[in-house]
């Protein structure tokens, strides 16, 4: 086969390739697995209604020392908010980014799914989370996975070999397949790879982050409820905590939502979400009870257990142990891709919420917030 023939070939198979992509819906897949950081966002989305309420200010409003500043421009940070004891103490954007701006959250949603498992468990709808995922989602996946518990889905230890190059590289548009598992997802949401859910037989306990975990759990919970993830946290969390309206992705093919992406909201949102949270409630309507809240928060866990990081029920633990530095102890941290993050330490009344591009380092963005407000 010469060349021209060799060439004429591969144009023809190229073509062919474009054309079956775009007719089963998987340049959805790749447009959806990476939908824009700011609002307005291409797609189709639901409104998460709010209720929202003032924030206080702190007369003392403070800014970013130099440390903050250097660390907020070298991680091309988009804004940085801190609140202690309810009021605003610190709000900082970047350019052509302001308090009213929604941006992405990327992973942090799936810290509110996780909640709303909790939540359901709070309410008796959830007997134990070591209850198997069949007994709540019965006849759907294989009896592998009818076997699973609720809660090894909830800490990434299901077991699913599924996303096998990972969820949260910070080269997943490099690395990102559109003809793959992850992208059939994308399109057609959970029920479209049923099929596809199959458990691991090397360790099936072993950690691994992936998206489908919380795709799962939110199906578990709209089965649970009867209603549509968008409602449930609407009721559950979202206008509870006094946050304003939000926009969740849809699947490409499917009527549900991402429940594990992309929820377009402003970091003001996420600050009273992390405060609603990390307070759980208020003291005349809590949002757990308090074991459950405590479990949540990572409160059984010993310092030693944090120093190098522990992924719990959905949620991040750490601990501040530098020495020098006068913030010390464990925090809860929700994260979604390029470093977005809501810090919560109940022990101090914080919450600092960091949006930006990339990541930022973890203790040292928090150090600096808590020296810019606390000197």
């Amino acid at each position: 086969m010469n060349f021209l023939k060799l060439s004429a070939l591969i144009l023809i198979l190229f073509c062919a390739g474009l054309a079956t992509a775009y007719g089963t819906g998987l340049f959805n897949a790749f447009s959806g697995g990476y939908p824009p950081v700011m609002w307005p966002a291409s797609g189709d989305y639901e409104t998460v209604p709010g209720a929202p309420e003032p924030i206080p200010r702190h007369p003392d409003f403070r800014e970013l020392d130099l440390r903050g500043v250097d660390l907020f421009e070298n991680s091309e940070s988009r804004a940085l908010l801190v609140m202690r004891d309810g009021k605003l103490l610190l709000e900082t954007y970047a350019e052509r980014i302001g308090r009213s701006t929604r941006l992405n959250s990327y992973s942090l949603v799936k810290s509110l799914v996780g909640a709303l498992v909790l939540k359901a468990q709070s309410e008796g709808r959830i007997v134990s989370l070591d209850d198997p995922i069949g007994t709540y989602l019965p006849g759907f996946g294989s009896q592998d996975f009818q076997k699973r518990p609720v809660r090894s889905f909830l800490e990434m230890r299901s077991g699913l070999d599924f996303e096998r190059d990972g969820a949260d590289k910070p080269d997943r548009l490099i690395s990102y397949n559109p003809f793959g598992a992850l992208a059939r997802l994308h399109v057609g949401g959970i029920s479209s790879v049923e099929h596809e859910l199959e458990i691991t037989r090397k360790n099936p306990t072993q950690f691994s982050y992936q998206n489908v975990n919380t795709a799962v759990l939110g199906k578990l919970l709209s089965r649970l409820y009867g209603q549509p993830l968008p409602r449930l946290l609407a009721d559950k969390i979202w206008q509870p905590a006094g946050a304003g309206d939000a926009y969740w992705l849809q699947h490409a093919e499917a009527g549900d939502v991402t429940a594990y992406c992309c929820l377009y909201a402003s970091p003001r949102d996420w600050m009273l979400i992390g405060r609603y949270l990390m307070r759980n409630g208020t003291p005349a309507d809590p949002f757990l009870p308090r074991e459950i809240w405590r479990e949540f928060f990572g409160k059984h866990h010993r310092p030693a257990d944090l120093v190098d990081g522990v992924y719990g029920l959905h949620v991040r633990h750490n601990i501040l142990d530098r020495q020098g530095e006068d913030l010390q102890g464990a925090f809860t941290y929700m994260m979604g891709q390029g470093g977005q993050i809501v810090y919560m330490m109940p022990e101090k009344d914080l919450v600092v919420v960091r949006f930006g591009e990339r990541h930022s380092l973890l203790h040292s963005t928090l150090y600096s917030a808590w020296n810019s407000v606390s000197n």
